[in-house]
């Protein structure tokens, strides 16, 4: 059980519990008698909490208070930490238990309160958040008032703090705003108002609001507003019945009305003007305004405006014109300086009047219609129309004037002087009057002619008034156009007054009528004063001359014009003007190639094909603008103008089993091999091995030995062939120089034997004989033979003996061909040391060398230089389907030549064509693909010629009008870039080196080869694939 009483006597109590603590009485008895003892048991136990701290959310303000209560064995204390930190104002009770008060908390006040109660059996912890809010608060006060100007931008701030982060929202006027796109809300809260209007006015509140509270502001917001005026009122009436007056009008500040500190009406709120209700009697208008309209030389300009001012010398009886118009074009500018006459009615209207005298505005009281023409000397009339349209309410003459008609386009450009004339006017009935001048201006020192006449219609009394004929003298003009402002400005001086003698008397041309007026006199009709057409005018006649033609002043006869010399001609810069009587024509001047057409106005193309007596070219001609161009039949190609057939066999149009025939304009592939061949199943030519089929020729001793294309018999060594089948002959080597023998020598069958004088022996090498023979060495002048030598006589020849002071001695001969004498013994000569004899590699050989090649080269005949070995060719390499074997040098590769899907394979290896229905150009891509291999040795220069491609239409002509262009380049070499370039040269695109080929590899090229037609169109295009392969090796 829980308790055990051991037989030493102590007591276990296991799992000791609070309960278990006590009094224990430990009784010991035996015979001799009793003890007793008491145990007092405490039992220690972990603090446990009686009451915890809860969680508890404050507003910013009010007063927090946390208890906690632990019991435990001992009794534990309890302190508080609040984030982390001892808090040291905790209150503990009587009964032990433990509090945290805080009045006014603030936000510092949030955080993590911990009660910790401990012993020292263990401790606890209880854990209390403790959460402050802080109701929403506005900085500044809560009723504000902003006044913005009309048109600005308006910012209402509401600034406001809370926790939890309060929601602002907007009323205006008590109502939820309502949002317009002139309206924006800043993450802080304010609203931004743009473009303000007065309907912007108003009172808007922020409301802050959250769990914790609601705080709000009210901004009234003003529009400042500056004051306008509204539109004038009517004008008053005029201060004067006749002559001048003033008239006023007002306007008011209310449109609108300055409000909340806007700026007041700025400008005059009252206006006036002078006014005229009419003239008074006796008085003439004294400014005129209207316009001008209308056309000269077809040129059409817009509407122009006239102001003029009249000033009167009352001394000198003459008034000034000065006028102004503007908005004329250059065009027309410079013409009009000369029109004094399109101001005529003004200046006759307004002109100073005496007591015998009448102006225009007497007789018409400023409403007529006048219908003026003016005829220059060289045939050009401009007429004129004139409305006048009465006085408007201050005076001012109203008239409009349409122009129409040609003037000397030479004035444009000429310095221009304005002479003073005469104006005579006379009336011709009730309401009419009748004007004519005839004035002579200076045009760049030469004189410029003018005829003007008008005829004037208005409103007439039934008696005449005034004169018959009155002169008005017109005097000190001038004119002047500005380019820049597009302005001409006149000034003019006139004089009225009546002719001598003429006051009821009709000018000349003019005869008096019943009526007192003055009727016209029809001069052509009674006399023919005109060399050509005579024209009836009022007051006289003119006389007229064709176009083309001039009229003498004082002949009235007609000259021709030299509109060549006077510059009135209209040739262009490449023709040349040639007077005529009347008229005149631009003969063109052609360039090489043209000809003048039969009006003699254009070039006209020369056709060189049908008009020359012999063909410019070979074969066919074809004419061009300007030129002609020669083109070749199918089959040949242009060469200076001649046709050159084309060897399309040089082109490997020919499949490779097949041989190629050139034919002019032409080919042709037939399958017959060479004599010695024959067709292998793949339709190659292979040599035929008549050695080994036995249908060689070779008799007797002779031997078939095979090569390509046939077979050759061959004798045995020392025999010499006669011929195929023909016995062998034996060779005499005995009488071939030199003698193959050292002493004599002896034919055999196909061979020969050496012989050796007596006393000496044939040697090893079976040419040369050796003995013993004294030699006579003598010293001292003594005749004692010291010794006796060996003596050694050459294959190549007999002893050597030399004599001196008469002294027999036997030298050697040189030793053999790659042997050198070195202390009286031949040693061998390493002549891949001395001289390097060979193209790649040399091994040294006794008495000899041997030149070696790299693999995939072999040895020239020469046995020296190394010839690569074409793999393609000589082991029958079949690649695979659409590959084609690239012969490289030293080796060889399958290269894939593909056809694109829309591409057929052609006649010859790596070849592709497009089929095309139409026009082959305008369907997007080329028209011939063709793959090209070239092998190249390393050490090629920069700037090196490589390729040269030509272009061929599907007929085989040569495209001549052809550019090229690179369109990919991809290289094994690594960084290298590019490392050819192409150039266009006379219609051919040669591919030339950019950099030193000194590294293998393979390169891969596309070319594109673009034709051009003389009209500027792609006609043909072709795509080149080129793979470059570049030897490790200069050869």
């Amino acid at each position: 059980g829980k308790f055990t009483v051991l037989r030493s006597g102590e007591l276990i109590i296991e799992r000791a519990e609070s309960g278990d603590a006590g009094v224990f009485t430990c009784v010991a008895t035996n015979l001799a008698g009793s003890v007793r003892r008491d145990v007092h048991l405490s039992i220690n136990t972990r603090p446990a909490f009686k009451e915890l701290p809860g969680d508890v959310i404050l507003n910013k303000g009010q007063s927090l208070a946390l208890s906690c209560h632990a019991q435990g064995s001992p009794p534990p204390t309890i302190s508080w930490t609040v984030n982390n930190r001892l808090f040291k104002g905790a209150t503990v009770d009587e009964s032990g238990r433990s509090s945290v008060i805080i009045e006014n908390v603030t936000m510092s006040d949030a955080g993590t309160y911990v009660c910790l109660a401990e012993n020292n059996v263990g401790s606890i912890r209880a854990l209390s958040f403790i959460r402050i809010r802080e109701p929403p608060v506005l900085k500044g006060e809560a009723h504000m008032s902003q006044t913005v100007i009309q048109g600005g931008s308006a910012m209402l701030d509401c600034p406001v703090q809370g926790d939890p982060s309060p929601v602002l929202r907007w009323l205006r006027n008590g109502k939820p705003l309502i949002r317009l796109l002139r309206m924006q809300t800043l993450h802080n809260g304010s609203l931004v108002i743009y473009s303000i209007t007065t309907s912007d006015e108003g009172e808007y509140q922020c409301v802050a609001e959250s769990e914790a509270g609601t705080a709000e502001r009210t901004i009234t917001l003003k529009v400042q507003i500056n004051g306008g005026y509204s539109n004038w009122e009517d004008w008053g009436p005029c201060s004067s019945t006749c002559g001048q007056g003033v008239q006023e009008r007002i306007r008011l500040c209310n449109n609108p009305e300055p409000a909340n500190g806007g700026r007041s009406c700025s400008g005059p709120s009252a206006d006036s003007r002078k006014c005229q209700t009419g003239l008074c009697p006796g008085e003439v208008p004294r400014k005129t305004r209207g316009s001008l309209i209308g056309m000269v030389n077809d040129r059409e300009f817009g509407v122009s405006l006239l102001e003029a001012n009249i000033t009167d010398d009352m001394d000198k009886g003459s008034s000034t014109l000065q006028a102004h118009l503007d908005n004329i074009p250059p065009t027309v500018g410079p013409l009009l300086r000369v029109l004094v006459s399109v101001f005529t009615p003004i200046y006759w209207t307004t002109v100073l009047q005496s007591d015998a005298t009448r102006n225009g505005y007497s007789f018409t009281q400023g409403q007529f219609r006048q219908e003026s023409q003016l005829e220059f000397e060289t045939g050009e009339i401009l007429r004129l129309t004139h409305i006048a349209r009465g006085l408007d309410s201050e005076g001012v003459l109203l008239i409009d004037i349409v122009i129409n008609g040609f003037i000397p386009a030479s004035l444009a450009s000429s310095h221009l002087s304005l002479q003073e004339f005469d104006e005579s006017y006379v009336q011709t009935g009730r309401g009419q009057l009748y004007s004519w001048s005839s004035q002579a201006h200076q045009r760049g020192g030469r004189p410029l002619v003018l005829r003007c006449n008008h005829t004037v219609v208005y409103e007439g009394q039934e008696k005449r008034q005034g004169p018959l004929l009155q002169l008005l003298k017109v005097s000190r003009m001038n004119s002047i156009y500005n380019m820049f402002t597009l302005t001409l400005d006149f000034h003019i001086t006139t004089n009225l007054l009546i002719p001598d003698g003429y006051e009821d008397t009709c000018p000349k041309g003019f005869v008096l009528d019943t009526t007192s007026y003055c009727a016209d006199e029809d001069e052509c009709a009674l006399q023919s004063p005109c060399s050509h057409s005579c024209n009836n005018i009022m007051g006289g006649f003119s006389c007229s001359c064709p176009s083309g033609f001039t009229i003498s002043a004082e002949t009235n006869t007609c000259h021709d014009i030299d509109e060549c010399s006077q510059g009135s001609q209209m040739c262009l810069f490449n023709q040349k003007c040639i007077n005529t009587v009347g008229t005149y024509h631009c003969q063109a001047k052609c360039a090489p190639g043209f000809k003048s057409s039969t009006t003699g106005t254009i070039c006209e193309d020369v056709d060189e094909c049908k008009e020359s007596t012999v063909s410019p070219c070979h074969h066919q001609c074809l004419n061009t603008l300007g030129s002609y161009r020669c083109v070749c039949h199918p089959g040949y190609q242009l060469s200076g103008h001649r046709c050159i057939d084309i060897n399309e066999c040089m082109r490997s149009v020919c499949p490779a089993h097949q041989q190629c025939r050139n034919t002019d304009g032409g080919y042709q592939c037939f399958d017959s091999c060479p004599a010695g061949m024959t067709t292998a199943e793949n339709g190659d030519c292979v040599d035929i091995d008549e050695c080994h089929d036995g249908s060689h020729m070779c008799r007797y001793t002779q031997t078939c030995q095979n090569t390509v294309g046939g077979y050759g018999c061959v004798c045995p060594r020392g025999y010499r062939t006669q011929g195929v089948g023909l016995p062998c002959l034996d060779i005499d080597e005995c009488l071939q120089t030199p003698n193959p023998c050292a002493h004599q020598c002896r034919n055999v069958p196909g061979s020969f034997r050496c012989l050796c004088p007596p006393g000496t022996v044939l040697l090893g090498d079976g040419r040369s004989c050796a003995g013993l023979e004294r030699g006579q060495t003598f010293t001292n002048g003594t005749r004692v033979r010291t010794r006796f030598r060996p003596q050694l006589v050459s294959s190549l020849g007999r002893p050597i003996l030399s004599r001196s002071n008469g002294v027999s001695r036997i030298t050697r001969q040189s030793c053999p061909v790659g042997y050198t004498n070195r202390d009286g013994t031949c040693v061998d000569v390493d002549e891949c040391l001395l001289r390097k004899p060979c193209q790649h590699e040399c091994t040294n050989t006794h008495g000899s060398f041997k030149c070696l090649c790299p693999s995939g080269y072999k040895l020239l005949p020469n046995g020296r230089s190394c010839k690569d070995i074409d793999e393609c060719v000589e082991q029958g390499i079949q690649c695979g389907h659409n590959q084609m074997c690239f012969n490289t040098r030293g080796g060889y590769q399958c290269l894939d030549t593909p056809c694109p899907a829309s591409y057929q394979t052609g006649a010859s290896p790596g070849t592709c064509y497009r089929p095309c229905s139409r026009d082959c150009a305008t369907e997007g891509s080329s028209l011939i693909l063709q793959y090209k291999l070239l092998t190249l040795p390393s050490g090629i220069p920069a700037n090196h010629n490589v390729v040269r491609l030509s272009a061929f239409s599907e007929s085989g002509i040569l495209q001549e009008r052809t550019s090229f262009t690179i369109l990919e380049q991809e290289s094994e070499m690594g960084t290298m870039g590019q490392v050819f370039g192409i150039r266009d040269e006379a219609g051919r695109g040669i591919i030339f080196t950019l950099r030193v080929l000194d590294r293998p590899g393979l390169i891969r090229l596309k070319v594109q080869a673009t034709t051009i037609s003389l009209q500027g169109r792609i006609t043909y295009q072709s795509i080149f694939i080129i793979y470059v392969s570049v030897s490790a090796f200069p050869y």
